[in-house]
């Protein structure tokens, strides 16, 4: 037997492939030094919103073919019929629905303002080289806990501690805790701040999409046009009131070169924000830490001794967020006895074996039984 091997593999891994890929050309385009975009963070965040506003066009098409199916699948339906039937197709993702679910738009002005706050302590620890990041594994799993009752197993605390370390490795290595405990201890809190307020909103997002029945293109639209119009008033106030950022500066110095800035982040930032939504979505938010560890790569693009020490750790930390997260398993020391594909295994194998006893009932749906054990077991990976 291998000591690695895959876990389940399905279609849901293209949308993290595809974060992958946007969030390391996100991270090389945030270290490009020819443009003075990245030094007024107000004006950045206002163009990151407004890409944001782009999940309106993929959230149109899912509306309007939604009425179309679901005109055509109730023709003929009583409205207790019609009802139930609404709810059945929402949970499957086939559908949407008009009427506002009690409490939705509350937990989507929620997730905005986190995203706001999340955006605004990002201004003031912009300097920190401190991997706080690598809490949000820890966090996010506490708080997916708290939400869904998921349960934790072996290879995931094994997971979490060892991503910890080589976390603290990397710090160690590079000098980063050294130098701003030394120097930066209050941001450093608030780096953690904003690493649980950012756990906490994917699962807040999770919680909408599963529970208020909310679509990741609805949240997404939303959360974009909440955080643009904040940061526009924000520059507003800024600029006539404290001075912070020099806009007039920047538009008098505009040309060809800021305009592909602008839109090369607009690109990469609408990539990474759309394939984070439906990565929470289709699995779970933790899945979403498979992305932050591969576009913190583009940081070591010059090689040094350091830096491929930095390298070698982060490579052994995608290696753990997927094992934590089932793609890759280890069949040792029953690390693997309870991921999700050997939990559905020994459900499907029950079934067979409830069969046989039975005798083979005609009219027992085999199929049907062993889907509802998935979904049963669905939760039980972070």
């Amino acid at each position: 037997m291998a000591f690695i091997g895959l876990g389940k593999i399905n279609t849901n891994l293209i949308p993290i492939v595809v974060g992958c890929v946007f969030c390391f050309l996100n991270r090389l385009l945030n270290q490009y030094e020819g443009t003075s975009l990245f030094k007024n963070v107000m004006l950045t965040n206002i163009f990151i919103s407004f890409s944001d506003l782009f999940t309106i066009v993929p959230y149109i098409i899912f509306k309007v073919r939604s009425k179309k199916v679901y005109k055509h699948e109730n023709k003929e339906i009583t409205p207790d019929e019609t009802q139930e039937t609404k709810f059945e197709y929402l949970y499957e993702e086939s559908y949407d629905i008009e009427d506002d679910v009690q409490g939705k738009g509350k937990f989507i002005v929620l997730i905005g303002l986190i995203f706001f706050v999340n955006y605004l302590i990002f201004v003031y620890i912009f300097a920190l080289k401190t991997n706080t990041w690598i809490m949000y594994i820890l966090f996010t799993s506490i708080f997916y806990y708290l939400f869904f009752k998921s349960k934790l197993y072996r290879h995931h605390y094994l997971s979490i501690v060892i991503i910890l370390i080589i976390g603290l490795v990397i710090d160690f290595v590079e000098g980063n805790i050294q130098k701003d405990f030394t120097d930066n201890i209050k941001l450093i809190l608030l780096s953690f701040l904003r690493v649980i307020l950012l756990s906490l909103d994917y699962v807040l997002i999770k919680y909408t999409m599963e529970k208020k029945y909310a679509s990741p293109y609805e949240i997404g639209f939303y959360n974009g046009l909440i955080n643009l119009i904040i940061f526009i008033v924000g520059a507003v106030i800024d600029h006539y009131f404290y001075g912070r950022f020099d806009y007039k500066e920047y538009f008098d110095s505009f040309n060809g070169k800021e305009l592909l800035v602008i839109l090369g982040l607009m690109v990469t930032q609408f990539g990474i924000y759309m394939s984070l939504f439906i990565i929470d979505k289709k699995d779970t938010p933790c899945h979403i830490f498979i992305v932050f560890v591969f576009g913190q790569l583009a940081y070591y693009y010059n090689l040094t001794e350091i830096s491929i020490v930095s390298i070698i750790c982060l490579i052994l930390i995608l290696f753990f967020s997927l094992i934590f997260n089932e793609i890759i398993e280890l069949n040792f020391c029953g690390l693997s006895q309870n991921t999700r594909k050997n939990i559905i295994l020994r459900g499907d194998s029950e079934v067979v074996g409830s069969l046989l006893v039975k005798g083979g009932e005609d009219n027992y749906d085999t199929q049907k039984e062993a889907k509802e054990i998935e979904l049963e077991n669905s939760s039980i990976s972070s």
